[in-house]
């Protein structure tokens, strides 16, 4: 049996909502760790998997993502790694998001890698984030939805035993 560990961060619950799924989706012994949430993070070298998500914001993921790769990038690039994003784009827009959010080599690294798409919940945001929000909505034209899809696949993929070496 595999033990997987997912790190994750969320600013409004969605990154949240994704990470739960996943726990309950992916087979092995599963352990979930907020960042925002967590002043100390499990001993990652008695995990064989390690999955990472958090969400984009003006064009970023979340700090505290970006410095547990860059402090933890020695020990995760020994690991079986997924990454996974949520954001409201989808497309080449999404894919770019995705590209530009982990370090290189854990991206090259992964065995999987995907963007979840997104959720807008208006009680959770603040008033500007409500504004700039609506505009990005409203002048592009996005379709602000989670694929359930993807979630499948992934937990699929990460779950997948042939692929540890």
């Amino acid at each position: 049996m595999y033990n997987t560990l997912i790190v994750f961060a969320s600013e409004h619950g969605t990154v949240e909502k994704c990470a739960r799924e996943l726990f309950l989706l992916i087979d092995g012994k599963v352990d979930i760790c907020d960042l925002n949430k967590r002043d100390i993070i499990p001993d990652l070298s008695g995990y064989d998997s390690i999955v990472i998500g958090g969400s984009i914001h003006s064009g970023k993921i979340q700090r505290v993502i970006s410095d547990f790769c860059v402090a933890n990038l020695d020990l995760l690039i020994n690991k079986r790694i997924g990454l996974f994003i949520n954001c409201i784009y989808s497309g080449e827009k999404a894919l770019k998001q995705l590209e530009e959010a982990f370090p290189r080599e854990l991206s090259d690294k992964a065995v999987v890698r995907e963007h979840f798409g997104g959720e807008i919940n208006e009680l959770k945001l603040n008033y500007w984030e409500k504004i700039i929000t609506k505009q990005m909505i409203d002048q592009e034209n996005l379709v602000v939805s989670l694929s359930k899809e993807k979630i499948d696949h992934f937990a699929k993929t990460i779950s997948n035993q042939d692929l540890y070496g």
